[in-house]
């Protein structure tokens, strides 16, 4: 399944080669079809594989029972969102790529998002009512937390020419999410030692 991933968000479904992906685990083209199937279906049990495992990182087994309605579990929650997106910066480039050429395709895979904002909504809501977070737009407010959590890593080729920093790493990821946290929720937790050093130019 990981390569298979890996080759639709790095090439996208047209361009995606079954045959590359069987070469890849040390299978045949021929046995890849009988354990998926069409390449669609491939393409489909890899989505469903995706969500499923976003779906176990925040779930109440990894996370315990927090309460994301609350200062704390948002901050609990985005922690864990953001380490989620850079173990798998293929969810967000496989969601891009869908979602720039739309069709049959994004339209199935929309159940999974409606699925997850159906539940996100009222927690929202609940973070507005209460103060946590200043009442606005709830789409733009949904997609801009979803861009700013996973855009380093869906790019982290172009920070590490740029910055020589590698997003994958513990302390990178740790960076990032103290951040977000502090610019989403302006709470700076400023902890500038143990974040990756910038090059010289950039230090001003």
């Amino acid at each position: 399944m990981t390569a298979a991933r890996r080759a639709f968000a790095e090439n996208g479904f047209d361009a995606a080669s079954v045959r590359d992906i069987a070469a890849d685990v040390d299978m045949t083209h021929t046995l890849i079809r009988y354990h998926f199937g069409s390449k669609e279906q491939l393409w489909k049990d890899v989505v469903t594989d995706m969500f499923q495992r976003l779906d176990t990182a925040l779930s109440e087994d990894v996370i315990g029972q927090v309460d994301f309605a609350t200062r704390e579990g948002l901050t609990i929650f985005l922690r864990h969102y953001i380490r989620y997106c850079a173990d798998n910066p293929e969810h967000a480039r496989i969601m891009i790529g869908e979602s720039l050429h739309g069709g049959e395709r994004l339209k199935w895979m929309i159940q999974f998002i409606r699925e997850s904002h159906v539940a996100l909504v009222p927690i929202f809501k609940q973070l507005v009512k209460t103060g946590v977070i200043p009442e606005v737009w709830l789409i733009s407010l949904f997609y801009s937390i979803s861009a700013v959590c996973q855009m380093p890593f869906v790019i982290s080729n172009a920070i590490h020419e740029l910055y020589g920093v590698d997003m994958h790493t513990d302390a990178a990821i740790d960076a990032h999410a103290e951040t977000v946290i502090a610019i989403l929720l302006n709470v700076p937790e400023r902890r500038p030692e143990s974040w990756p050093a910038l090059p010289e130019w950039a230090r001003g």
